[in-house]
């Protein structure tokens, strides 16, 4: 079965929202926020019911998708089905439902903003407004890459994480992993560089319904 996300961050050119119509989400309580990797990667399950999944797929399925074009010097490996639209009541409702179950953030340990007693932790700000939608089908992957911080193109907020909602899994028969016998299988693979150690790999579980957050 084909693999679905949402993603929102990084820039492609984008669709104007006034012909998409997302479908209709729902405020969840008592999600558990839980670390992969302390400050790095967070985990919310279930943060998209079943239903809302299943109303988001048939949604990505009618919407008018392109195949990623190939790729530039420079860039990383990528082969996807992908949609983007930039909607900034769409991002201010993934904001309004999912800050609630989010911690407060420290400032990164690698930013050069000096920190002090007036610096608390920080809830998130907003969510960027260019909205990306995904698709992947066998053999079709995404390679080692970084994300950029960039500015949403229309509040010229800076973003700090990316944020990747998981619409199919392994309740839906996805298979999970990387490249394995010549052919891609999927899930979100983190490499953990630490000086004089062996790379460190660390894979998010593929489960449906999950907001994953990576810095």
């Amino acid at each position: 079965m084909a693999k679905k996300k949402i993603e929102s961050s990084t820039a492609l050119k984008a669709a104007p929202a006034p012909d998409v119509v997302f479908p209709e989400l729902f405020a969840k309580e008592d999600l558990e926020c839980r670390a992969l990797l302390e400050d790095q990667i967070l985990l919310i399950d279930n943060f998209f019911s079943p239903t809302e999944c299943k109303a988001f797929v048939k949604f990505i399925d009618a919407l008018p998708l392109e195949l990623t074009p190939p790729k530039k010097r420079g860039e990383a490996e990528r082969v996807n089905h992908r949609f983007s639209v930039t909607s900034l009541s769409f991002a201010a409702r993934l904001h309004a439902l999912l800050t609630p179950h989010l911690p407060s953030f420290p400032y990164p340990t690698s930013s050069k903003r000096t920190r002090g007693p007036d610096d608390p932790p920080r809830l998130p700000y907003s969510f960027n407004s260019n909205i990306r939608v995904y698709k992947y089908t066998p053999s079709q992957h995404f390679g080692k890459h970084y994300d950029d911080s960039v500015r949403d193109p229309m509040t010229g907020a800076k973003s700090e994480w990316t944020l990747l909602i998981y619409l199919t899994g392994a309740e839906d028969g996805v298979e999970g992993g990387e490249k394995l016998n010549g052919r891609y299988v999927f899930k979100t693979l983190f490499y953990k560089d630490e000086r004089g150690k062996r790379q460190e790999v660390i894979t998010a579980p593929l489960t449906r319904g999950t907001a994953l957050l990576h810095r």
